[in-house]
């Protein structure tokens, strides 16, 4: 993140809820100074959008450059409002830069091995010298892991189908039995830690929707730790 800050201090800053710590400040500090977002990805999206839409109010040539804090799934989303925009405008002096913020760590290479396996990584195409995730696991790290996540790509329609498929049918529930998942006991201030869990979904669905902080989560940033403060 401190790259983030040296190489990319004039770009926009965007960062999805769920981004590291260190992301997420810098983005709100953008955020600050009006050159930055933070939200969900819907509210990146449109943020991408009406600074794209102020350019094409100049009539000077433009390069913009957004540093996307969320997964690389939704480049798709973004190349295809932008190029839609652009084509609209009929403008080909503007450029739209989208950079990624991979940790060193999940990367992959055409040099770097697979696991303790000699014989390097072969990547797809022949110009293609990197790519975002890790050459084996899962590629997470404190820093932030992959801008490519592997588990989100296991969520397709045909993923989804074959499970909706198995539910209601005996042999279809008794193989799903086994994925379950572990029941966890402990508390969270009375709550479970599935109840607890979603206690910022929601907080985050709200602010999508409205465009502003929910009172139940300024109520309770505000009030959590008024008891100890006073006791002070």
């Amino acid at each position: 993140c401190e790259l983030v800050r040296q190489a990319y201090g004039d770009a926009y800053l965007t960062a999805h809820f769920e981004v590291p710590g260190e992301m997420f400040t810098l983005a709100m500090e953008a955020k600050a100074r009006g050159m930055g977002v933070v939200g969900s990805t819907s509210n990146i999206l449109d943020f991408i959008a009406a600074k794209l839409q102020g350019a094409l109010q100049e009539s000077f040539a433009q390069r913009l450059v957004f540093v996307l804090g969320t997964e690389s799934g939704m480049i798709t989303s973004i190349v295809r409002k932008v190029q839609g925009m652009l084509r609209e405008a009929n403008r080909h002096d503007l450029e739209v830069e989208i950079v990624f913020p991979v940790n060193a760590q999940a990367i992959t290479t055409q040099q770097q091995g697979r696991g303790n396996e000699a014989e390097p990584v072969e990547l797809p195409g022949s110009n293609i010298a990197v790519l975002p995730g890790a050459a084996i696991g899962e590629g997470c790290s404190l820093q932030g892991g992959c801008a490519s996540c592997p588990y989100m790509k296991m969520n397709s329609l045909n993923a989804l189908l074959s499970i909706a498929h198995r539910v209601g049918d005996a042999a279809g529930e008794a193989m799903l039995e086994g994925f379950k998942p572990r029941a966890y006991t402990d508390k969270v201030d009375g709550m479970s830690m599935a109840q607890a869990g979603c206690v910022p979904i929601l907080h985050m669905r709200h602010f999508s929707q409205q465009k502003q902080l929910s009172d139940s989560l300024v109520q309770d940033v505000t009030s959590r730790n008024a008891a100890a403060v006073a006791s002070q």
